[in-house]
């Protein structure tokens, strides 16, 4: 143990300390790890300001990093009801009715998680069954990918969508049965619905916000990266005003749409005045890599120290993402060393593009959880499971990996993607892609260390200097099997050094370790 002569805030003493066979108590001071040993040895750190955690044989390891997630969208779906589990149109259904008998008639009912591709109907519901399930309220279903929703009657209408004129935006589709007649499924219309609906208060948006938090917290993630495409200066002005009133809680990077590239200096002022850092431009496949524009784009961002980010689940994607990357980075010759360009989720990833990803120097931030929650989905598409949500061959390859939810699309569960990465077990329990698996270490560095120094903190391990974002389990993770991992609860959350989640104690923001214990 190093020597130290400051006296601890914090001591966590008599457990496990990953990574640290050999020590059993860590020391935390002014939101860092100020030691870690033996607790004997850690005594002398010990002063009459100093709280104690006894871990009583429980494991002391990093705080999750989730590196790509939608928080606001997240907050929203977890307001409303979620139908993610749903495996037959009957219990989506039902769920939806029971939630409409709980809402005042002709509130809007807004659902979340549907994915026709996961139910055994093999189809999405249709509007007459929307409407005998929610017969007195306007209803939006949001698909899981976010991409499209279902309405039921009262929300079509109250939307004008049948209206004499009514025109879609661009590149949106209102799908319509053999008759002409809508049928409540709507795509590429997200940002028009969400424009349309009833304003959501100031209020409203922060008690949400407070919720997801404390849901991160939970689920042990101490630091995320929003990585919404729409993000400009308004959304950094929300997520900083979000900040200032503690409504969330974690460390916060956020990505800006590539078409903000010239607001990306008012927002880094907003950002680092709240203590956000702004992780770069997010592209969108289509448009945003339109050819010269994505080159010139491209450039400028990594020039200027900021990342480039590429929504990437296709092969198609991922073809259009590197061939915008291979432009920017021959016209521009040595990248900045500060700024990296990111292949955002990697659904699928063919042979020949692991070498053009290795030159590209690119990271790739992948969602292991897909494998378990959306697993039925790709198990019909034969063929597929050896290039999916790829992870042991790309680290062969030296390729940098960081771990992700894309919250809401699957649950901000770390725990779920380290244990999916190392089973790459789906919820029906077949297993896709066997090959691909990760050692336990390897799987939980993906939502730790590795995402870590993704998001340029100086955290992830225990480690003095570090830190002090913690988490506190009831068990090693390291020799648990994928389903126990599926299972594991966190106890406690630290964010530098202060206790923000206990499991079975009140919801709080920013704790102090005082209330909670004394050996």
């Amino acid at each position: 143990m190093q020597t130290v002569s400051a006296k601890a805030d914090l001591v966590l003493h008599e457990g496990v300390i990953l990574g640290h066979p050999g020590s059993d108590s860590v020391a935390l001071s002014a939101g860092r790890i100020l030691a870690h040993g033996r607790f004997a040895q850690l005594k002398p750190l010990v002063g009459p300001r100093t709280h104690l955690i006894k871990l009583a044989g429980r494991t002391l390891a990093p705080g999750f990093v989730d590196s790509h997630l939608h928080f606001l969208e997240a907050a929203s779906a977890f307001s409303g009801v979620a139908v993610w589990r749903c495996r037959t149109i009957a219990d989506l259904l039902a769920d939806l009715r029971v939630s409409a008998g709980r809402t005042p008639p002709g509130n809007w009912l807004r659902a979340f998680g549907c994915d026709e591709a996961l139910l055994l109907d093999k189809r999405g519901p249709t509007r007459q069954e929307l409407d005998q399930a929610v017969a007195k309220n306007p209803l939006r279903l949001r698909h899981q990918t976010l991409h499209a929703s279902w309405l039921n009657s009262r929300a079509i209408v109250q939307l004008g969508l049948e209206a004499e004129g009514f025109r879609p935006p661009d590149g949106a589709a209102l799908i319509r049965d053999a008759t002409g007649r809508l049928t409540g499924l709507v795509v590429g219309m997200e940002r028009w619905l969400t424009h349309h609906l009833p304003i959501v208060t100031k209020a409203e948006v922060e008690a949400r916000a407070r919720t997801m938090s404390r849901e991160l917290s939970a689920a042990g993630v101490t630091a995320f990266t929003d990585a919404t495409v729409r993000n400009g200066f308004d959304e950094v002005e929300l997520f900083a005003r979000l900040k200032a009133s503690n409504a969330i809680c974690q460390r916060v990077a956020m990505m800006i749409g590539a078409p903000h590239l010239e607001a990306a200096a008012r927002c880094a002022e907003v950002a680092r005045a709240a203590g956000i850092r702004i992780a770069g431009l997010k592209f969108m496949p289509g448009a945003s890599y339109d050819g010269s524009t994505a080159a010139r784009r491209v450039r400028i961002a990594l020039s200027s120290g900021l990342d480039c980010a590429f929504h990437a689940t296709e092969i198609e994607e991922i073809e259009e993402a590197l061939e915008a990357i291979e432009l920017a980075q021959r016209q521009i010759g040595a990248v900045e060393p500060r700024a990296v360009c990111r292949i955002e989720h990697g659904g699928v990833i063919a042979p020949e593009h692991i070498d053009r990803i290795v030159a590209a120097r690119a990271w790739v931030v992948t969602n292991p959880a897909f494998i378990y929650f959306r697993g039925p989905k790709y198990a019909c598409e034969p063929g597929l499971a050896p290039y999916l949500y790829r992870a042991a061959s790309l680290r062969a390859a030296g390729i940098e990996l960081a771990g992700a939810s894309d919250a809401p699309v699957t649950p901000a569960r770390p725990l779920a993607g380290v244990a999916a990465a190392i089973s790459r077990a789906t919820l029906d329990g077949d297993v896709l892609g066997a090959e691909e698996r990760m050692p336990p270490d390897e799987a939980l560095r993906l939502f730790t260390r590795d995402a870590a120094r993704l998001q340029r903190l100086e955290a992830g391990e225990i480690a003095t200097g570090m830190l002090a974002d913690l988490v506190v389990l009831p068990h090693d993770p390291s020799p648990m099997d994928a389903a126990d991992l599926l299972a594991l609860n966190v106890d406690l959350t630290l964010i530098a050094g202060r206790v923000v989640y206990e499991r079975g104690r009140p919801a709080v923001a920013h704790s102090d370790s005082a209330d909670l214990h004394s050996a």
